[in-house]
């Protein structure tokens, strides 16, 4: 019987060693768990089969990516525990057993178990592919036709009955035999055959080396010829030869004596290594095994098993290099410091603060220069709160001690970032100016804007603000405005002025439809043909400050009002404060208009030149629900002044319910409603005649 040699075998098991113990040892190596780690007990993995291409030994695999209930058989070398796990269909001692003749196992080239192929013929009967399959050299629909050597008779050349000789198989134990190829065992004894054996001193059977290796003899000892790793009984084959991490001797890839590499078990600190995964610790440094836990201060470590940059960083006190050497990334004159200890160290002046390195201390912390407090203060030896007195520039002061929301307005030539830093209101790039008559505010003992009191400026026309008869161009102050008709504040619930927070003042006067100060626009005005619920936005034709905001563009609402975002006024009003949009709100006669009625229209125009433009839009529609009559209103945005007017020409619809802003909104709104100026909500007070006027602060 024809078998292959031992080279051969070793041939086709250098892959074996390649991607089969060498790759499962990257999965699962010896190191984690004695040479048996490599292979699944019954309890492992996580219930499944594993993904099968995720490079991991995982569910059921007994090696990576194969194996197991789910994937694929593994190639010769990898781990197995039973044969299907196997290519070869040959599982011993853990590992996949190179395919051989004598295995009793249908694998490799064999046509049936054992035979055809690159093995010897087989017998009639038996599987084949072709011809060179069987012993007769005749394969018939898949199955090999007799041939002498199984005819019963000892013919030709047997040595024995149909064994032996050139052409039959090789014959048993204690069958006849002229020389050793006569023998299954390669052993002819004075003409009979006699049984392999694993201490015959011959290599048969399918033995690596002589008389060990194989599926029928134990492991070989080191030194000895291996395919894999079962063949040796160390369960460690590289190189084709078996080797032991037990043997005091440093071989195989071992870095140093039975440790390091990829089969051997990690090394001691001392020992040599190539790579970090030689150590125990994991830390190889100029090829030498560290550690950053055996409590010396060794390989570059700047303190005891700290620093470097092989350890972690070192605690506060530690000796250090560079930053990088301390858990708190701080290392000063050699030492580690932290900011966040709970200890005052370094150079701070309290506890993790104050010094060069720390942040400021807090009020109350001492101190020893004003850097080392977080609001710059530093007085007798502590951090003292911000103040308006304090000579120091903090809080949000725009200038040292003025400015901003706390302190008083600053003087003229101190530095501001808005007229509200100054005494004056106003701030001239970047610089607070004094007051004048052309400034566009009320300062410097003005009664109005750029008018009135004790000064120079000129005396107030009338509706601006009077403290007396002299404030005024007319000489007459009627309740505090300028004119012999009188403005009348709007009044809170106590029947004081209302000035709401922004600084807008609001009055009213009761006058007739024909002496309305409103310019009529109804045959001059661009007609906007707005339906009901409608809107446009429309260019104002100048800059106009609405709540703090400079605006150039509004949205004019068919519901009587204009808001300076373009979110839609709904048909339902609301009273003012107003947070939800649009928030930056006039309403004018805020209610469910319907322009789109016939007869109905909303004009708008910009009248006058600069700076004295005035941008109008004038109302003339029906109610929603088809009232009777039309109500008439108009609104005025004034350039330079930035005031807001109102005239209410005809407020009756002919229908009670919805008369005199019944169900109406009048008034101003901010931003998040951060400040509003509200006349009458949902009240009869929008009569036929009446003046509104929203002064801007």
């Amino acid at each position: 019987m024809l078998f292959p040699t031992q080279d051969t075998l070793r041939l086709l098991s250098i892959s074996l060693l390649a991607i089969g113990l060498l790759g499962t040892s990257a999965g699962c190596s010896e190191r984690e768990g004695g040479p048996d780690a490599a292979f699944p007990d019954t309890g492992a993995g996580d219930g499944g089969g594993g993904m099968c291409a995720d490079g991991t030994r995982n569910g059921t695999e007994t090696a990576i990516d194969c194996g197991g209930d789910a994937c694929g058989p593994c190639p010769d070398g990898s781990g197995c525990v039973r044969a299907t796990d196997c290519l070869s269909n040959a599982c011993r001692s853990g590992f996949c057993l190179v395919a051989s003749c004598t295995d009793g196992t249908l694998n490799g080239s064999e046509s049936d178990i054992d035979c055809g192929g690159t093995c010897t013929g087989c017998l009639g009967g038996k599987a084949c592919g072709a011809g060179t399959d069987c012993l007769s050299n005749d394969c018939v629909d898949g199955a090999c036709t007799m041939s002498s050597c199984e005819d019963g008779a000892l013919t030709n050349d047997e040595t024995d009955v149909d064994c032996g000789g050139p052409v039959c198989p090789d014959c048993d134990g204690g069958e006849g035999c002229l020389v050793d190829t006569d023998c299954i065992s390669t052993i002819c004894n004075r003409g009979t055959c006699s049984s392999a054996s694993c201490t015959d001193r011959v290599q048969n059977q399918d033995e690596s080396s002589v008389d060990c290796g194989g599926a029928a003899c134990d492991g070989c000892r080191d030194g000895f010829s291996c395919s894999t790793g079962a063949d040796c009984a160390s369960n460690a084959c590289m190189g084709e030869v078996c080797i032991s991490c037990v043997d005091g001797r440093m071989n195989g890839d071992e870095t140093d004596v039975d440790c390091g590499g990829a089969t051997c078990g990690p090394c001691n600190d001392g020992s040599m290594c190539s790579a970090n995964a030689d150590c125990v610790g994991d830390r190889c440094l100029d090829g030498s095994c560290i550690s950053c836990g055996d409590a010396v201060m060794n390989g570059d470590e700047t303190d005891v098993d700290c620093g470097g940059a092989t350890c972690g960083g070192c605690a506060d006190t530690k000796m250090c290099v560079a930053d990088t050497d301390c858990t708190g990334m701080l290392c000063v004159g050699g030492s580690c410091i932290s900011c966040t200890d709970s200890i005052m160290n370094g150079a701070e002046t309290d506890v993790d603060c104050g010094g060069t390195l720390c942040g400021g201390c807090a009020t109350g912390e001492m101190c020893v220069a004003p850097t080392d407090c977080l609001n710059s203060i530093c007085t007798s030896g502590a951090c003292v709160a911000p103040a308006c007195d304090d000579v120091v520039m903090n809080q949000d002061e725009s200038d040292v001690d003025c400015g901003g929301a706390t302190c008083d307005g600053c003087t003229p030539g101190d530095t501001c970032t808005a007229g509200s830093d100054c005494a004056s209101g106003v701030c001239d790039a970047g610089v607070c100016v004094a007051p004048t008559c052309t400034d566009g505010v009320t300062n410097g003992g003005e009664t109005d804007r750029d008018c009135g009191g004790s000064t120079a400026c000129p005396r107030c026309p009338d509706f601006r603000l009077c403290d007396g008869p002299s404030d005024c161009t007319s000489a007459e102050c009627t309740t505090g405005v300028c004119g012999d008709v009188g403005c009348i504040p709007f009044r809170d619930a106590a029947g004081d002025p209302i000035v709401d927070t922004f600084g807008y003042f609001g009055c009213s006067l009761p006058l007739t439809p024909a002496t309305l100060p409103c310019p009529d626009i109804s045959t001059t005005g661009t007609s906007t043909t707005l339906g009901d619920d409608g809107e446009l936005e429309l260019p104002l034709g100048f800059s106009f400050d609405y709540y703090g905001t400079a605006r150039t563009m509004v949205t004019l609402s068919s519901n009587g009002a204009l808001a300076f975002d373009t979110t839609s006024v709904t048909f339902s009003n609301a009273c003012f404060p107003r947070t939800t949009s649009p928030e930056e709100l006039i309403a004018v006669f805020w209610d469910d208009l319907d322009p789109g009625n016939p007869g109905s229209n909303v004009w708008y125009e910009t009248v006058g030149t600069a700076p004295n433009r005035r941008f109008v839009v004038r109302w003339d529609t029906e109610h929603f629900s088809t009232s009777p009559d039309r109500a008439v209103v108009t609104v005025v945005l004034e350039e330079g002044t930035n005031d807001i007017k109102a005239c209410y020409h005809d407020t009756n619809f002919g229908d009670a319910s919805y008369d005199d802003g019944v169900t109406a909104t009048a008034g101003i709104n901010g931003d998040a409603g951060m400040s509003s100026l509200q006349f009458s909500c949902n009240t009869a007070t929008l009569t036929d005649g009446l003046y509104l006027q929203y002064f801007h602060p």
